[in-house]
């Protein structure tokens, strides 16, 4: 850098040295928590720490949380997504997925977050970034005594030895407490344990450099190891009592505030369903009104078919009675005149023509009536199948509801018995709740049906451990089995 160069504006990145074992307890204040969130977020995104699709979906959603606070439909836009970069290039790349399905997706997990804060949404980010296998290690290029190019990783925990091409699963772990010395000279690197049967082992840096920064970061990492196993200085234990009696604080208000949003969202269920139901018997009485009015009209007309019949009938039977009286009167006057006795006959034609006329009339007219009173049937028995569609209806959405409330007692006696044991050496990976595991999977699935053949060694390496079960803790506790002269044999054996 030259005098020239010092004259121009400079920017300087500041970066977190050492990384804490757990996040949640040794970050105490607001700002550190912050700042560390913005630095672990920013690695995971240009990839320098390896990161599975889903996890990356999940990290991207605990952003957004702490960014933007609630989903909020009407106040986030394209922008959000269009201006901020949410997930590593090499997630989008490998998967044939629009940019609305990666959105949709981080939405649907977005919105399992209501209700929590900013703060609790980072630490949920770094607690996730925390069981990652390449989280807080610093690597370095070395060779063991033999030749071998290795890579040696500074860790909070200790100090791991990688081959070259796996940095997820370290082969053998010192952890800091086996450590008793670490010296260089030149590139030559001397660790001597605290074992007095395991001999000093070398490792072999690149320059001198490196050689330093390695010393630097094992003595600060080994300080910090030492001084979380010890009581708290009364300096960090007033911060951290304070930092407790904020938390508590805000955990009380949060509580309040996501009471009152349950409450409010319930009001406001409630009073939709009350709508929707008032809507929907407003729509059903109409629909009975106009049944109601239909078959009032149906009725009046059967009514006065049936009165109409009747007329007919009675019209008939008076004919027919007239009929009979021309043909009696015929029959009692054979030896009238020619002339009366052709009139009477033709009169008996007309009044039979007429009887017959009536006669088919009430035929028509009560065939009619017939057909009437079987539309009444069948809307006396539409209404009744009506009737018993809506007491099914109203069962099925009762027995939905006590369903509901089942579901949601069994679920928050699962959530009551998820705790996981407190008293391993090493902690276990971080279990995602209940509420987000079924839609985890459901998005693993759909990752995996649109990954494109590519694949990173990295993700070749994940894609094993995971179907051996491996994590990144499993993995310590196995590799550091059997006792120190034993591992550095194995070291220098490589």
């Amino acid at each position: 850098m030259t005098l020239k160069d010092l004259q121009k504006n400079l920017t300087f990145n500041y970066a977190v040295k050492y990384y804490p074992e757990d996040v949640s307890s040794e970050l105490i204040e607001t700002i550190t928590i912050e700042y560390f969130f913005l630095q672990v977020k920013g690695l995971i995104l240009k990839d320098e720490i390896f990161c599975p699709a889903d996890t990356a979906v999940l990290l991207a959603s605990y952003a957004l949380q702490a960014k933007h606070g609630d989903y909020q439909k009407d106040q986030i836009n394209e922008d959000v997504f269009k201006k901020s970069k949410l997930l590593p290039e090499r997630v989008i790349k490998q998967h044939n997925l629009q940019t609305s399905d990666w959105e949709v997706n981080i939405v649907s997990l977005w919105l399992k977050h209501r209700g929590m804060d900013k703060e609790d949404a980072m630490l949920e980010y770094l607690k996730l970034v925390q069981d990652l296998e390449m989280y807080g290690v610093c690597y370095f290029n070395i060779k063991n005594v033999k030749g071998t190019e290795l890579l040696l990783g500074v860790t909070a925990l200790g100090l791991n030895i990688y081959k070259v091409d796996d940095r997820l699963n370290p082969t053998i772990s010192f952890p800091w407490s086996e450590i008793k010395n670490l010296k260089y000279k030149g590139t030559k690197f001397v660790i001597r344990p605290n074992d007095k049967n395991s001999k000093n082992f070398v490792v072999i840096t690149t320059n001198e450099k490196v050689s330093k920064q390695i010393l630097n970061l094992g003595i600060g990492n080994h300080e910090l190891y030492v001084r979380r196993r010890k009581p708290d200085s009364p300096e960090v234990a007033k911060m951290k009592e304070k930092a407790n009696e904020v938390r508590k604080t805000k955990l009380v208000i949060r509580q309040k505030y996501n009471s009152e949003r349950v409450a409010r969202e319930e009001a406001e269920k409630r009073e939709t369903m009350y709508k929707q139901q008032l809507e929907d018997m407003k729509i059903e009485m109409e629909r009975k009104q106009t049944s109601l009015l239909e078959a009032e009209r149906t009725i009046r007309k059967l009514q006065e078919q049936l009165e109409d019949l009747q007329r007919s009938k009675a019209e008939l039977e008076a004919q027919r009675t007239e009929l009979q009286e021309m043909m009696d009167r015929l029959e009692q006057h054979k030896h009238m005149e020619a002339e009366e006795k052709a009139r009477l006959e033709e009169e008996i034609r007309a009044k039979h023509a007429e009887v017959q006329r009536i006669q088919d009339e009430v035929a028509r007219k009560d065939e009619e009536t017939r057909r009437l009173q079987e539309a009444v049937d069948e809307a006396r028995r539409k209404e009744e199948e009506a009737q018993l569609r809506q007491e099914e209806e109203e069962r099925r959405r009762e027995e939905e509801r006590r369903q509901k409330e089942i579901e949601e007692a069994n679920r928050t006696e699962k959530e009551l018995e998820s705790l996981s044991d407190a008293d391993n050496t090493l902690p276990d990976v971080k279990e995602v709740n209940e509420q987000l595991k079924d839609q985890l999977k459901t998005l693993q699935d759909q990752l995996n049906e649109a990954k494109t053949n590519e694949e990173s060694e990295l993700e070749r390496i994940h894609r094993i451990n995971l179907l051996e079960g491996r994590n990144k803790y499993k993995t310590l506790r196995d590799i550091r089995k059997g006792n120190t002269s034993r591992r550095v044999e194995m070291f220098e054996n490589m």
